[in-house]
């Protein structure tokens, strides 16, 4: 994850959240806890300066990206009869959780009261690929190429008192897996209750993701690099929600991620 410089910083962190005037926030690569990020709780930071009484954050993994980690373990819920339950965080990893270990994941967090929170395991690919990733020289962003081992991924669904369900997802670079992890979710959702939506970074380009999954593209916008995009990886798209019935929201580059964010009002 490249992240402009001082883009990690808690201070900074907070006053872009407080800049930020949304019911709904899901974001992924989210620190928890992580001597890199100043060892706070990300979720809980940027919760607070958008006044959100409700969030949550799922870890794909206990440790570092790129470093040491280990997954986070999902065990079976006990209303797994239900396809839309699936799993949930074992009791190991809600004990990390409380104990602070460091970890890295997804987030979602509202103003709009969240009924419940539901998981599903989407697994990782078992080689990485080169990546093209951008790194910070003399204040310049630079491209440069690495191998990159991919990660577990996760999705989390947060089904809100309005009768909304929002699903956030992080999915493998990996060509394939992604688009594989992409039916997996689309299944997964037919079970959930309301009216869905499904946001994140699906490191898939373009309308893409609409097409393998049939559903409206609900935003059209290059999102990456944040400081130049070229390409669309961050969606949202919606079987139940129609374009007509979005509006584009701009929000300015806050200078703490290396993508830019995207946004929209239902109208």
């Amino acid at each position: 994850m490249a992240i402009p410089e001082g883009g990690t910083s808690a201070e900074r962190l907070l006053k872009a959240a407080e800049l930020i005037d949304l019911d709904l926030l899901a974001l992924q690569e989210v620190d928890f806890f992580q001597d890199r990020s100043n060892s706070v709780d990300q979720t809980a930071l940027i919760a607070q300066g958008m006044g959100a009484q409700f969030y949550n954050f799922t870890p794909a993994i206990f440790g570092t990206p790129g470093e040491q980690w280990k997954a986070a373990d999902l065990t079976k819920s006990n209303k797994s009869s239900d396809p839309s339950y699936s799993t949930e965080l074992s009791a190991e990893s809600k004990n990390y959780l409380m104990n602070q270990n460091s970890a890295y994941g997804i987030s979602i967090i509202s103003k709009i009261p969240i009924n419940e929170i539901r998981l599903l395991k989407l697994g990782r690919s078992p080689v990485g690929i080169p990546l093209l990733v951008p790194n910070e020289n003399k204040g310049k962003m630079r491209p440069r190429m690495i191998y990159v081992s991919d990660e577990p991924r996760i999705a989390q669904a947060a089904i809100l008192q309005n009768g909304i369900t929002v699903i956030n997802t992080h999915l493998s670079f990996v060509p394939g897996v992604n688009v594989r992890q992409l039916q997996i979710i689309k299944k997964w959702a037919e079970h959930l209750p309301g009216k869905k939506i499904l946001i994140g970074d699906l490191n898939l380009i373009g309308r893409i993701p609409a097409k393998v999954l049939g559903w409206n593209q609900l935003v059209d916008e290059k999102t990456y690099p944040s400081w130049k995009p070229r390409i669309q990886f961050d969606h949202a798209l919606s079987a139940d929600f129609k374009t007509s019935e979005i509006k584009r929201l701009k929000i300015p580059n806050l200078g703490v991620s290396d993508h830019l964010p995207i946004a929209f009002e239902i109208l």
